[in-house]
C-alpha cells in the first residue's frame, strides 16, 4: 500500500509540475496584448543558452541600482524562495519601465541569512549594487520576475555593451531545441 501511495504522489507531483511548466512557458510565449498561441509547449522550457536568447525573452532590460530587499517568500514548489527587491532604473536598454520597480527572483536562502543564486546567470540582487537585469511580467511579484541578472559595479561599459549587442541581435522566443514534447492545440477556442 505504501508503494501505491508513493507512486500516486509522484504522479500527482509530475502532473502539477507539467501544468505549471506549460502555463509558464505559454505565458512567456504570448505577447501581453494577445491570446495564448494555438501551440502550447508542455514541458519545454525556453532556450536560454545565449545572451541573444535571454534578450529575446526579456520584456524589459535595464541598468538598475538595488535600493532595498522588500521581502523574502518561501516557495512550496522548489527549494529556496522568492526575493523581492525595490530597484531604481538608471538606464533602460529595452522597454519603457517606470523609474522604480519591485521585482522578484528565485534564490536559495543560506544559513547565515544571505542569498545564493539558483543558476549561474541569476545572481541575487544585493542592496547598494548595480546590475543589468532582464525581466518578464509577473504581477505576483510586483513589476516583474528577473529573467537574468549581470553585475555592473566594476565594468559598466563592458556590461552595457554586452547587453546592448544582445538586444540588437535578440532571438525571438523559442523552445529549447532539445525539447520535442510540443502539444498542438490547433482548433482550440484560444486559437486565432
Amino acid at each position: 500500500m505504501k508503494h501505491k501511495r508513493t507512486t500516486l504522489t509522484v504522479l500527482a507531483a509530475a502532473t502539477v509540475l507539467t501544468t505549471a511548466g506549460a502555463a509558464w512557458y505559454t505565458t512567456l510565449d504570448t505577447a501581453a496584448d494577445r491570446t495564448p498561441p494555438a501551440t502550447a509547449h508542455g514541458m519545454c522550457l525556453p532556450a536560454t543558452d545565449t545572451d541573444e536568447d535571454k534578450a529575446g525573452y526579456a520584456r524589459t532590460i535595464v541598468l538598475i541600482t538595488v535600493e532595498k530587499t522588500v521581502e523574502y517568500r518561501e516557495e512550496d514548489e522548489a527549494p529556496g524562495g522568492a526575493l523581492l527587491s525595490k530597484v531604481t532604473v538608471v538606464q533602460p536598454l529595452k522597454g519603457s519601465p517606470p523609474k522604480t520597480l519591485t521585482i522578484g527572483q528565485s534564490v536559495l536562502r543560506q544559513a547565515d541569512g544571505r542569498y545564493a543564486k539558483t543558476k549561474p546567470t541569476y545572481m541575487p540582487l544585493e542592496p547598494g549594487h548595480r546590475y543589468i537585469v532582464g525581466t518578464v511580467p509577473d504581477p505576483a511579484y510586483g513589476d516583474g520576475w528577473v529573467w537574468f541578472a549581470t553585475a555592473a559595479d566594476n565594468d559598466l561599459t563592458t556590461v552595457t555593451n554586452r547587453w546592448t549587442r544582445a538586444i540588437d541581435h535578440q532571438i525571438a522566443p523559442h523552445p529549447d531545441p532539445a525539447c520535442n514534447d510540443v502539444i498542438d492545440t490547433t482548433g482550440s477556442p484560444s486559437a486565432p
